[in-house]
């Protein structure tokens, strides 16, 4: 278990990396085929729609041939695509290999988080966090390597050195031993999430987790990938500052998420998830109001910090009181999240194009409204008295 669990973190210290490249670049790709905030909204949108579809292939991948080779292939896809970036091809190629590279960890992410929540009964929020602290320091990592390589010029070997990694991981992936859990892996989906004895039949309850975290990842990623060019933008500063924020971020991400598990199974799922929604929404808006370089920073760490745990407790709480397999759900969560990721990046570079920074920020704060409203709302549903969560 032990071992499943750490090559499990280090598959989504990948997708950390992934999370983050485009954006943390942003700024040097644009400049250096000519393009705008527009065309760089539609470049993380359509890798975002690669990362739908990828969701909706991981179980039938999964049953064809098996889950520990849909995740090697799927990391192969990344490998491929990462290194076709490093070549700096005409723009239409990235286009086609940033959807590419959306499928391969679109297929791994519910996969894995399928996997963990299944076969981790006893503080399951503290291990689904500890993926997460994962994924936040590949988010972490990222714009540090790359914020550098940028002021170098040798960006393009970003891509080359995350090439590199999948395909290291895949090689992990094919050839580590999981003991009694080989077995399973061959299988779509573990024997132990086939019956859950869900407590609830709420649809609206399911709709709600769907588009909450659809608000969730369209926020968090437009943030994270549009806080360079703000910065940019709203203070004139360098690339490098610029660049600091997305690591200022993800280290408030990575921190959140050490110590998120343990609150949360503290004080419950869903009093954890409130409070850090409202702040998150007082911070977001905050954010577009200050106009110095270090009340900026501050302001960000605060938003990584409160954002931290949303994602993970959310899945975890979520897959606690719904019915179905949790594979089904995380597929569904995860899906609805990547629709969230196409369509507001699209509007945040609609709107650093034509409107203003402080708009941008008012805009994520009145979408995470309604994480607040719906956490709210669910703490009075009968179902949570009754499941202790």
């Amino acid at each position: 278990m032990k071992k499943l669990l750490s090559l499990s973190c280090y598959t989504f210290l990948l997708i950390g990396f992934m999370h983050i490249m485009i954006g943390s670049l942003l700024p040097s790709i644009l400049s250096y085929y000519g393009k705008t905030y527009t065309d760089g909204g539609t470049l993380i949108a359509i890798q975002s729609l690669g990362l739908f579809v990828g969701v909706g292939l991981s179980s039938l991948c999964a049953n064809k041939i098996g889950r520990r080779w849909t995740i090697v292939f799927s990391c192969g896809l990344v490998a491929i695509s990462q290194a076709v970036f490093a070549l700096l091809l005409p723009w239409a190629w990235w286009l086609l290999f940033v959807f590419i590279a959306g499928i391969g960890f679109g297929v791994i992410e519910p996969l894995i988080g399928a996997l963990i929540i299944d076969t981790i009964k006893k503080n399951t929020a503290v291990a689904f966090s500890k993926l997460e602290v994962y994924f936040g320091l590949g988010s972490l990592i990222t714009p540090i390597v790359s914020g550098w390589l940028a002021t170098t010029g040798n960006w393009r070997f970003s891509f080359l050195l995350l090439a590199v990694y999948a395909l290291s991981i895949s090689v992990v992936w094919m050839k580590l031993s999981f003991g009694e859990l080989n077995e399973a892996l061959k299988r779509s989906q573990l024997a132990i999430s086939e019956s859950k004895g869900k407590k609830t039949t709420h649809k609206s309850l399911y709709f709600g987790f769907i588009f909450f975290f659809a608000v969730y990842v369209g926020v968090e990623v437009s943030f994270m990938n549009f806080l360079p060019s703000m910065l940019v933008h709203q203070l004139n500063t360098g690339t490098f500052q610029a660049t600091f924020s997305v690591t200022l971020f993800w280290g408030a991400m990575v921190v959140g998420r050490l110590i998120a598990g343990h609150i949360a199974e503290k004080i419950s799922y869903a009093r954890f998830l409130l409070g850090s929604s409202i702040f998150t929404v007082v911070f977001l808006f905050w954010t577009g109001t200050v106009h110095q370089l270090w009340g900026i920073y501050v302001l960000v760490f605060l938003v990584g910090l409160m954002m931290s745990g949303i994602f993970g407790i959310a899945m975890v709480y979520a897959n606690r009181i719904l019915p179905g397999p949790t594979s089904r759900n995380t597929s569904v969560f995860i899906a609805a999240g990547a629709v969230g990721s196409v369509i507001l990046p699209i509007v945040t570079g609609l709107i650093m194009d034509y409107l203003s920074t402080f708009l941008v920020a008012v805009a994520l704060a009145v979408l995470s409204c309604y994480m607040v409203i719906f956490i709210y709302r669910i703490q009075k549903v009968s179902i949570e008295r009754r499941s202790g969560y």
